[in-house]
C-alpha cells in the first residue's frame, strides 16, 4: 500500500460530563456543505473517556481522484468508457450513470480500530482506506499500488490485535464492470492479510466468487473467517440474485458458499458462543436516479423488495447450520445490527427504515419491542423539510445505551426505555447509511506535529 497525507479539517468539541464512560466512538459520513449536498467525507471522533470529540472533514474529490484513472482504464476495457458526453446515461451496475457509481463507491462505509488511538475508514469498494490518527489530529489515504491497478477493495477490514494483521478482501474491477452484460458472472476475488504501513500482503484465499464483498470477519476461536457479498444484482426476470458467503474454517481448510440471502450485507458473532453467526438479509436494490434528483437528495435511491430478516447459523467442521431467523412484516432496514449483553439478556439490536431500531432476543430469535428515533425540532434545519433518516446505530460496552446516528443528529438512547440522553444536533444533513463502531480505545494523548 501507498501512503499520501490528505488536506483535512479538524474541528474540536466538547462532550457534557454527563456522557462519560470508558469508550469512544467513530462514526462515518458524507456532510452536505452550501453548495453541495454531498460535499466532503465527515467523519466524527467521540472519546467519552476524556469528555473531548472532533471531526475530520475532506473534500470528497480528494477521496475520488487517488483511484479515478483505475476506474478509466477497467471501464473502457469493458466498454463503458467513462466520457463528457454520456456521463451521465445509464451504464453501470444497477443502471447507476457515473456520477452514482462513484458516489457507491467511495462512501465511507465501515470504521477498523487498529488501537493506538488509529481507525481506518473504509469506502465501500475502491482502491484505498483513510487512516486517522487521533493522537496527531492527521488523515493519510492508504492506496493499493500501481502493480494492482485493477484491485478493488471490500468495504471492510478485521483487524487482529495478537498479530497486529489485517485481513482484506479485493477483487477484479475489470471482471466487475463485466457483471453489468452478464450479472451472473464469477469475478476474481482474494481474502489477504497486511500489515499498517507495509506493501507485503499474505494471500488467505483465492477463486472465483463475486464483487462488492461487503465484511469480513474471524471469530474468537480464530477457526473460522466469513465474508459477505453486498451484490443485488439482477436476474432476466428482475429478481434480486442472493449475495454470496464465503465461510472458511481456517484450521481444517474447508470452504463453504451459502447464497440462500437476498441482500446478505453483514454478519457479527455470537459474544458468548465463537461458532454462532448471524447474518443480514436486507431484501432491497438500489434504483438508478436522474441527476436533478441526485443532487437535490445528494444519495443514491433503493426500493425495498419486502421485509427483512436475519438469519442464525452454527458453524461445525461439517459445514454450516442454520438455527433460527427473525422477520416481521414491518422490518425494513438498510444496514445495521449487533448482538450484545443487555443485563444478562443477549439482544439483537437492528436499524430499521426510516427511523426504528428492533430489538430482538438472540436465543430464540423473537421480537421484543421497537424504539422510534425522534430528532429535536430544532432552527437549524428549517431550511429542510425533509424527514430525519436513521444511519447507524452501536452499543455502549455495558449495553445499557445505543449509540444513534440519523442525517441530522448523533444521540444516546437507553436500551431499557428507550428514551433519548445526550445529542449533538448538525446543522448540514448527513449522509450516513454506513457503520459506526464503539471502540474500548480510548488513549488519545494529543501529539501535535511529526
Amino acid at each position: 500500500m501507498q501512503a499520501d497525507r490528505l488536506a483535512a479539517k479538524v474541528e474540536s468539541f466538547s462532550l457534557p460530563a454527563s456522557t462519560f464512560m470508558d469508550a469512544s466512538v467513530v462514526i462515518p459520513t458524507v456532510k452536505g456543505i452550501w453548495t453541495l449536498k454531498y460535499g466532503e467525507h465527515a467523519y466524527y471522533f467521540m472519546n467519552f473517556r476524556t469528555s473531548e470529540g472532533f471531526s475530520v472533514k475532506i473534500r470528497h474529490s480528494d477521496i475520488i481522484c487517488p483511484g479515478l484513472g483505475r476506474f478509466k482504464k477497467a471501464a473502457a476495457r469493458q466498454g463503458v468508457p467513462v466520457s463528457m458526453f454520456r456521463c451521465l446515461s445509464p451504464r453501470y451496475h444497477y443502471g447507476f450513470h457515473v456520477l452514482e457509481q462513484l458516489m457507491l463507491m467511495t462512501v465511507p462505509h465501515t470504521v477498523t480500530s487498529v488501537g493506538d488511538g488509529r481507525f481506518i475508514v473504509n469506502l465501500w469498494s475502491y482502491c484505498g482506506y483513510i487512516v486517522v490518527d487521533c493522537r496527531r489530529r492527521t488523515a493519510t489515504y492508504h492506496s493499493i499500488e500501481e502493480s494492482e491497478e485493477d484491485q478493488i477493495l471490500g468495504s471492510q477490514q478485521w483487524f487482529d490485535p495478537a498479530t497486529s494483521d489485517l485481513y482484506a478482501m479485493s477483487y477484479s474491477l475489470s471482471d466487475s464492470f463485466a457483471r453489468i452484460a452478464d450479472p451472473v458472472r464469477p469475478v476474481a476475488f482474494r481474502i489477504f492479510k497486511h500489515r499498517l504501513g507495509s506493501p507485503a500482503t499474505e494471500t488467505v484465499w483465492a477463486g472465483e466468487l463475486s464483487d462488492y464483498m461487503h465484511d469480513i470477519l474471524i471469530n474468537e476461536t480464530h477457526q473460522y473467517c466469513v465474508a459477505c457479498e453486498l451484490g443485488m444484482h439482477l436476474d432476466e426476470k428482475k429478481n434480486i440474485i442472493p449475495s454470496k458467503v464465503l465461510i472458511l474454517d481456517l484450521k481444517n481448510k474447508r470452504q463453504w458458499v451459502l447464497d440462500k440471502f437476498i441482500v446478505a450485507a453483514h454478519a457479527c458473532f455470537d459474544p458468548q458462543d465463537p461458532n454462532v453467526v448471524y447474518f443480514s438479509n436486507h431484501n432491497f436494490e438500489f434504483q438508478h436516479s436522474s441527476i436533478l434528483q441526485l443532487l437535490k437528495k445528494g444519495a443514491y435511491s433503493v426500493k425495498f423488495r419486502g421485509a427483512a430478516s436475519i438469519f442464525k447459523y452454527e458453524l461445525t467442521p461439517e459445514g454450516p447450520r442454520e438455527i433460527g431467523v427473525f422477520t416481521r412484516d414491518d422490518f425494513y432496514r438498510l444496514t445495521n445490527m449487533h448482538v450484545f449483553s443487555h443485563r444478562k439478556r443477549k439482544v439483537i439490536a437492528a436499524m430499521g427504515f426510516p427511523d426504528e431500531i428492533f430489538l430482538i432476543a438472540a436465543d430464540n430469535m423473537s421480537f421484543i419491542r421497537k424504539i422510534r428515533i425522534k430528532d429535536p425540532v430544532s432552527i437549524k434545519h428549517l431550511y429542510s423539510r425533509e424527514p430525519a433518516l436513521i444511519g447507524t446505530i452501536s452499543p455502549s460496552p455495558d449495553g445499557e445505551k445505543l449509540f444513534v446516528q440519523t442525517t441530522k443528529s448523533f444521540q444516546i438512547i437507553d436500551v431499557d426505555t428507550g428514551a433519548p440522553g445526550y445529542t449533538l444536533d448538525y446543522f448540514f444533513s448527513h449522509i450516513c447509511f454506513n457503520h459506526m463502531i464503539t471502540s474500548a480505545d480510548t488513549r488519545w494523548e494529543r501529539r501535535d506535529g511529526e
